[in-house]
Formats: structure tokens, sequence, C-alpha cells
């Protein structure tokens, strides 16, 4: 089976619960590790289309719940690690003071690497509520817009039996230039705290 036939093959399935099912159980795993969580929005959205979105925004909160835990276990450890080191050598954490600062946690959150995101904040003395809270509202606006994307290109593929993509429907169209703008804006912003506090 060719990749075409397999997108379209996926694009059209009446798979069952118990695929939904297993593709949340995934999804949190996969959340978990340094994954892209962009990769598992798009695999659900795909797969299962706004069902698939559901999926993911369900498997956000339990997923970073894991990466909490074990990042808090083995912290010692952790910051040992080069990238960590570095952080923790120049003070970046306490100049920022960002677990205190919500609008940092948002921005940095919906714009930065989740798996990344999610290692650093368990390093802090972040509570748990505030970091749920934080990964739920953050990720929201992403997971939306690249869902609204997937979609599109998903209910193209099964309308035109074809692995073809309208590139001029706004539905694709508006979402991908939001997404494009956040994470600039985004990157921005966080160049500009950072410069800010230095």
């Amino acid at each position: 089976m060719s990749i075409e036939e397999t997108l379209l093959y996926l694009a059209n399935n009446n798979f069952t619960f118990e695929y939904i099912f297993v593709f949340f159980i995934l999804s949190i795993i996969g959340l978990s590790l340094p994954i892209p969580y962009t990769f598992i929005i798009v695999s659900n959205v795909y797969v299962f289309g706004w069902t698939g979105f559901f999926i993911v925004i369900l498997s956000v909160p339990f997923g970073s719940l894991i990466t909490f835990y074990y990042i808090k276990k083995f912290s010692y450890y952790i910051k040992k690690i080069k990238f960590f080191h570095k952080i923790y050598n120049n003070k970046l954490i306490n100049k920022i003071e960002f677990h205190n600062n919500i609008y940092v946690l948002l921005v940095t959150r919906a714009t930065l690497p989740f798996f990344l995101v999610s290692a650093i904040y368990s390093l802090t003395n972040i509570s748990l509520k505030k970091y749920l809270y934080t990964t739920v509202i953050g990720t929201f606006s992403n997971i939306l817009l690249v869902s609204f994307i997937v979609n599109n290109i998903r209910d193209t593929i099964i309308n035109y039996n074809n692995f073809v993509i309208s590139w001029k429907d706004p539905r694709f169209i508006f979402p991908l230039i939001v997404l494009i703008l956040l994470v600039y804006l985004g990157k921005k912003m966080n160049i500009k705290i950072f410069e800010d506090k230095n």
C-alpha cells in the first residue's frame, strides 16, 4: 500500500471506540516524552477528525502530569544535563521568576516545545495546580489551530477521494496564518522577556 493509499484509508476510516481509546493512551504516553506534540495533534485529528481534537485536549493534562512527576523524581540528575545545568548556572529561572508570572507561563507554554516547557516547569517550585492550568490554557490555541488546518485537509481528501489540499480555502489559510503569527509573536515576546530580565 502506497503512502497516498494509506492516507486515503486513514481519512476514510470507520474506527471504533476501541481505536479511540488506544489513540488516547498513546497520546498520553507521547505527550509525556520528548516527541513533538504537533505530530500527536496531526495524527489524532487526521484519523478521527474533531474527535481527535478532543482526544488531544484530554491527553494534554495527563501527559504533562506524568512528565511533572518523573522530572520531579529525577530532578537531581536532570539538572546535571548540560542544557538544564546551563539554565541553572545562569540563574535564568530565578531572574525571570517565571513560576510566579502567569503571563510568562502562558506565553512560553503556547510558543515553546511542549516537552521542554514541561520539563523546565517541573524543575521549578511551580504548584501542580498552576502547572496544569497553564498547560491546558497555553496549549489550547495551538491545538485548535492545527486541528482546523488538519481537518480541512482531511475533509478535502474525503470529498475528492484524492490527496488534494485546497490551498485557497479560508478554513485552511486563516488558521495557518494565525498559527504562524502566534509562533512569531510568541518568540519575539519570549526574547523580550528574557532580555528585560537580564
